[in-house]
């Protein structure tokens, strides 16, 4: 890791400088997985995804051990003040906050990596996030228990890796999330990932007054969508994986956007789920560096050891 874990580095077309050893590092992660796969879960997986812009992915099975979420049921104080924006004009001036298309289109691959931490679990765990244009990613996470899981997007399918080197197709609603947000530019593309939905009002939800847009990726998982009304950014995402349930699923929360290379990106936040609660923070990211097949392959499945 960098000695200056704020540091935001990036690059151009050539060669990157740290691309080895970003490489080492994750085969350095290869051989911490054997004797903990029971750490790894349904967060720590979910975090992958959400730890390039996703923040929207390594994400899904229980952490440590299910629970009930009360935390994620924030109270949320309806706000009435004039008439609403429509979720296609917020999903746009979200856009805008972030860069606008123009700035994000001239960006084709990103390479990033950072630290985590389990709650629970003492030490800092590290994860690594390799995208490449259109919908390529791979994500390796190694938690501070050592164990390890990655997660990632083939171009066809949605895959992810326990830490005992089993990998499982991810399909239903979870692999059609998984899909859509592959896209290297689905966040400047809510208005397509969410064809249908709607602005569910205007709330104060964690000290921020927000606009809320409810909906869905076609197959996939219901969600709320919350974007600052002073900035245009989102800093919340609700799923419900039971869309008639009261309370979320898996609660996101995205802080510390930060501009480079004409573009926003949030640098830290924290997962809410069944399992432990799961802070992340980014202390490198690179855009426009070489993201070779080999960086972002599916890896082949582990055969168990003969008894």
């Amino acid at each position: 890791m960098c000695q200056d874990e704020n540091r935001v580095a990036t690059a151009g077309p050539q060669a990157d400088p740290d691309a080895s050893g970003l490489r080492g590092m994750a085969d350095q992660d290869e051989g911490l997985a054997g004797s903990s796969g029971a750490m790894a879960g349904r967060e720590v997986r979910m975090l992958g995804r959400t730890a390039h812009r996703k923040l929207p992915w390594i994400w899904w099975s229980v952490l440590l051990a299910s629970a009930a979420l009360p935390a994620a049921g924030v109270p949320q104080t309806p706000q009435a003040e004039g008439p609403l924006p429509t979720a296609q004009e917020i999903f746009e001036r979200y856009a805008q906050a972030i860069g606008g298309r123009a700035a994000w289109e001239k960006i084709t691959s990103r390479v990033s990596r950072g630290t985590i931490q389990v709650e629970g679990l003492d030490g800092t765990g590290t994860m690594l996030v390799y995208e490449r244009a259109p919908n390529l990613q791979l994500s390796v996470l190694t938690l501070p228990n050592g164990a390890v899981v990655r997660d990632g997007f083939d171009g066809q399918a949605s895959w992810e890796q326990d830490p005992s080197g089993k990998v499982t197709e991810v399909t239903g609603a979870r692999g059609a999330d998984n899909r859509a947000e592959a896209d290297f530019y689905s966040e400047i593309e809510l208005g397509k990932l969410f064809p249908h939905a709607r602005t569910a009002g205007r709330q104060t939800v964690d000290g921020r007054q927000a606009y809320v847009v409810e909906g869905s990726i076609p197959g996939g998982t219901m969600r709320k969508l919350y974007f600052e009304v002073d900035t245009g950014l989102r800093f919340r995402t609700e799923i419900y994986e039971n869309a008639l349930s009261p309370s979320p699923t898996t609660v996101f929360r995205y802080d510390d956007y930060r501009e480079i290379d004409g573009i926003k990106f949030p640098f830290k936040g924290s997962i809410e789920g069944p399992g432990p609660v799961i802070r992340f923070r980014f202390t490198v990211l690179r855009h426009n560096v070489p993201v070779t097949d080999d960086q972002i392959a599916r890896p082949a499945s582990a055969t168990p050891a003969p008894r």
